[in-house]
């Protein structure tokens, strides 16, 4: 029995063409822990989870209703996304677990994530989020709230906010104390709800804390044997694009460290996954897969995907 980190990537709610609705989010759930009902019987696992496009539509509904009920800040809608995403997954494991005659339960926690208020990033913020403004609206909004903004050309400007490194997961006790007790934990769901340590004892942020980072800080934190982003492509792929495109298998750190710095994985697309992995198995010297959700048991028993191996 090992202990296992499984971050599933949007594709585990969402696919390409999807339209954003509970019913088919609980599907797309079900069948992914229809693909890991072993790995979740026979191991300790805890399930992570992005929350891009919930925490998006959460937003949305934010700036739609603002004149009629007060907004909420960027740290709660993104409490309201892992609460949101957590029953719709412990609805499709209960439905998995009933049907295959599994007698672990799962939990979710809503969790949070310490940052630094002195983290760099606060000071040049860069992750896009919410709906997209026309230019006289985003000055305007930047002027009242103290925000940055940014174009994306061809859809307008919007929101940009810090995405500070994660420091401590303050629901740790929690989590542990369920998978002591045989219990399925979901947790960290969409990096964690960011908070700062005060005084009397903590407080909101507004920033995201990229998800696939916070998965690999949580597996490290946990002690975890194996880290496993779950997507939706089989293998990382080196030279993407070109002539000389390869996909890579099994690989030790080292060699992907390389790669990494050589600017081989774009920040929007690859990279954040592939530094997530080299981080915890540098970290832990355990084993970190990426792969398709489509073959996940695979992928977690490293019969498929990329695995990195420490040196």
């Amino acid at each position: 029995m090992e202990r296992i980190v499984i971050a599933f990537g949007g594709n585990a709610l969402l696919r390409s063409g999807d339209k954003a609705t509970y019913e088919i989010q609980l599907k797309r759930a079900t069948d992914a822990f229809d693909r890991l009902t072993r790995v979740i019987e026979n191991n300790e696992v805890v399930i992570s989870h992005g929350n891009g496009p919930q925490v998006g539509g959460i937003l949305l509904q934010n700036e739609a209703s603002k004149n009629i009920t007060p907004s909420l800040p960027l740290h709660a809608c993104g409490a309201m996304s892992q609460g949101l995403i957590g029953e719709i997954l412990l609805n499709a494991f209960d439905s998995v677990r009933t049907r295959n005659g599994i007698e672990k339960s799962a939990s979710v926690i809503v969790t949070r994530t310490l940052v630094d208020k002195d983290d760099q990033a606060f000071k040049n913020p860069t992750k896009p989020i919410g709906p997209f403004y026309k230019k006289e609206e985003a000055e305007e909004l930047a002027r009242i709230n103290g925000w940055k903004v940014k174009e994306e050309k061809g859809k307008g400007y919007r929101r940009l906010v810090a995405s500070p490194q994660p420091i401590d997961i303050i629901e740790k006790p929690a989590i542990v104390s369920l998978l002591k007790s045989g219990i399925l934990p979901i947790a960290s769901g969409g990096g964690g709800i960011p908070v700062f340590r005060t005084e009397g004892g903590f407080e909101g942020a507004d920033a995201v804390i990229d998800k696939d980072l916070a998965s690999s800080f949580l597996a490290s934190t946990l002690r975890a044997q194996r880290f496993v982003i779950l997507t939706d492509v089989e293998n990382v792929i080196l030279d993407f694009g070109t002539s000389s495109e390869r996909k890579l298998g099994n690989l030790k750190v080292g060699e992907l460290e390389k790669y990494y710095n050589e600017g081989h994985f774009p920040s929007g697309s690859m990279g954040p996954k592939v530094r997530a992995v080299i981080e915890f198995v540098k970290k832990t010297g355990g084993n970190a897969s990426i792969g398709s959700l489509d073959y996940a048991e695979s992928v977690v028993n490293g019969e498929s995907g990329t695995k990195v191996m420490p040196n």
